[in-house]
């Protein structure tokens, strides 16, 4: 073993290289340019100092880059707290560490920095490919620990993988023991800063034109859903999400509303079956829970509100799970003052030509169905556009997308029609959510992107209590039943939609996504989501019945101390064999030519084995008077040091027969 001043040698500072820039590289990207050119020039300008390992900094240089990298951080930020800016200078002192890397300490600190670095890499992203490069960087700062700790320079590098490997196997029944047992608490342990959770995309509680249809670019995954029985039909999967009462003629908000006491709705009459399902809802820092339309339960703590939404006390930062069960048909019942004065709320100006419309409207309708029927025939006889990418509005959006542009996406056909209708004197809202979802046969659940977010309205009729209206589908009524192809949109043309795959090689490769998302979805729910009440489930199926937390910690300190005495018994019975590699082949080579009838003497030395074998097997003597001579000259001699030596020795050793006739 090196002691603790003891000079690295320039493979010891190799393995750390090799250690570090795995645990880097996959920050560099979300980095200042200038922090992803410093880490790079450093591990180049050390790899080039391998051969010269002795060569350092001055100090005085090295104070003035930690001076420099540290303001740097701090401008790049504005902070050296939270999240990005941590992060970043951690990997800024970690290049620095590498520069004064000098003796043993220095460098058990470097291994220590790099298995921290590896939890941060988790802090971005957690799924299966990052959790198994991850493993794959452990494996080796945990081999470089291994090379730092055997001195003996013709150890092979599988050796010291191998090690480490058996290291990591050795933690595996403690890690799931303590992952499966450990009792799990709602939220994090601890809290974490607010841009730790800056890259979270999902629905905003305010909406202005081209706001959804930013969102709807996206592809990412908004949340998971599983009917415990059949999907509803297309026109009837309508995602409830924040609902918009007030506007000051360009953005919607909930307004007063959202400032309401939180309670049940009044009167709630189911007229139709009740659709049962699982959502599993990724984090998006908002408080609202997605459910179909329209929610009356959930199986996790939340408010329920005065226009029918579930909400989280407090954001949902992680992925979580939860039932819901909802009614696709319904009665709302009575509207409240309060709710009716705040749903015909106007702009401060309605345009004339607007005026104009809706009274013309009025004029020739009989009732508040007519009139809603005849602004979506409106929307469906003009020639209205549904686009992903419609063109700019000025200071009176409804006005201008009405009778100007015509372009507009979901949110300018909801926002208009609610104006419309509160215009006529109809209650009207807007709200927002996801529509559709596509079906992953592999898996046997429904996948729900950010590209299917979507706003509708609602109105309140005296016989129907609040009802569902899509002015979207009067223009494009394929958006209810496709989901839109984000590859084939272009700007102010309509929205082309995602078709059924045609083609052996398309399907194929729709099927191989299908398999990819569904172990996604396993990873999701079993490992990242693995909460309190999977905890339950699982320990329910292992035959713990309402496990309570002293049977958890009981069963965690029985099952961690019998892995550790099963590792320890294991390692007492385990006959350990040599550490050196030369001698590790020749009792290789010695088992080999055992099986081929020769036993070595305990008292033979490796001549006069080797006669003996050669008598024996003289067809073989070649290859024992090449595995001999070598191993006397390694073993003996002064090619101890000789590492090309030792792979040829273990080369030949494995070539060498391990039966006659071989």
């Amino acid at each position: 073993m090196q002691g603790t001043g003891t000079a690295l040698s320039a493979r010891s500072q190799a393995w750390l290289l090799a250690a570090v820039a795995l645990v880097v590289l996959p920050h560099l990207p979300r980095m200042p340019w200038w922090i992803t050119l410093f880490a790079v020039g450093v591990g180049l300008f050390k790899l080039s100092l391998l051969r010269r390992p002795q060569q350092q900094l001055p100090g005085v240089l090295l104070a003035l880059m930690t001076v420099a990298v540290t303001a740097g951080v701090f401008f790049s930020y504005s902070t050296l707290l939270g999240k990005n800016a941590g992060v970043a200078l951690l990997i800024v002192m970690l290049a620095l560490k590498l520069l004064e890397l000098r003796a043993l300490r220095d460098a058990r600190l470097l291994i220590y920095l790099s298995y921290f670095l590896v939890i941060t890499n988790f802090l971005y992203t957690q799924t299966i490919p990052i959790a198994l490069y991850m493993f794959v960087a452990t494996l080796v700062i945990t081999a470089a620990l291994s090379v730092l700790t055997h001195s003996s320079r013709e150890r092979a590098v599988s050796n010291h993988l191998r090690l480490a490997a058996v290291l990591l196997a050795q933690a595996v029944p403690i890690m799931l023991v303590l992952f499966v047992f450990f009792p799990r608490v709602a939220g994090p342990l601890w809290g974490l800063p607010r841009d730790a959770y800056a890259g979270m995309t999902g629905l905003s509680d305010t909406m202005t034109p081209g706001a959804i249809s930013s969102l709807a670019q996206s592809d990412a995954t908004a949340f998971r859903v599983k009917f415990f029985g059949p999907a509803p039909d297309p026109g009837l999967r309508y995602w409830r999400g924040p609902v918009l009462w007030h506007t000051d003629g360009r953005t919607w908000s909930p307004g007063r509303i959202g400032s309401y006491p939180r309670k049940p709705p009044g009167v709630l009459q189911n007229r139709g079956e009740a659709v049962r399902y699982a959502v599993t809802l990724e984090g998006h820092d908002k408080p609202w829970l997605l459910a179909l339309d329209l929610p009356v339960q959930i199986s996790m703590r939340a408010l329920y509100t005065v226009d029918f939404q579930w909400l989280s006390y407090g954001p949902v930062r992680e992925r979580i799970r939860y039932e819901a069960t909802s009614w696709p048909h319904y009665h709302t019942g009575t509207l409240e003052p309060q709710l009716r004065k705040a749903a015909l709320q106007l702009p401060g100006l309605v345009s004339p030509r607007v005026q104009a419309l809706v009274k013309d409207w009025r004029t020739r309708a009989d009732s508040d169905h007519a009139v809603v029927q005849q602004a979506l025939d409106y929307f469906n006889t003009q020639p209205f556009v549904y686009t992903l990418r419609p063109p700019r509005l000025g200071d009176d959006p409804v006005d201008e997308f009405l009778f100007g542009t015509r372009r507009g996406f979901c949110e300018h056909y909801a926002a208009a029609f609610v104006v419309l209708m509160r215009s006529s004197g109809i209650p009207a809202r807007v709200v927002t959510g996801y529509q559709g979802g596509e079906y992953n046969p592999v898996g046997d659940y429904w996948l729900i992107r950010q590209a299917d977010a979507h706003a509708w309205a609602e109105v309140w009729l005296p016989d129907a209590g609040w009802l569902r209206v899509d002015p979207t589908a009067a223009v494009a009524p394929e958006r209810i039943e496709h989901a839109l192809d984000l590859d084939l949109q272009e700007s102010g043309a309509p929205a082309r939609f995602r078709l059924a795959e045609t083609g052996l090689l398309a399907h194929s490769w729709r099927r191989l996504q299908f398999a990819v998302d569904a172990v996604n979805n396993n990873w999701n729910q079993w490992v990242l989501s693995y909460g309190p009440q999977r905890q339950l489930e699982l320990l329910a199926a292992l035959g713990f019945k309402q496990a309570s937390w002293r049977e958890m910690a009981l069963s965690l300190l029985l099952l961690t101390g019998t892995c550790l005495l099963a590792v320890a018994l294991w390692m007492l019975v385990k006959t350990p064999g040599p550490s050196d590699p030369v001698l590790q082949a020749w009792q290789r080579f010695c088992q080999r030519l055992a099986r081929l009838g020769v036993r070595r003497a305990p008292s033979e030395g490796p001549r006069d084995l080797a006669r003996r074998a050669m008598a024996a097997h003289p067809e073989l003597g070649a290859q024992v008077r090449s595995i001999t001579d070598l191993y006397i000259r390694l073993r003996y001699g002064r090619s101890s040091q000789d590492s090309h030596a030792v792979r040829q020795l273990q080369q030949r050793v494995r070539r060498f027969p391990q039966r006659a006739g071989h």
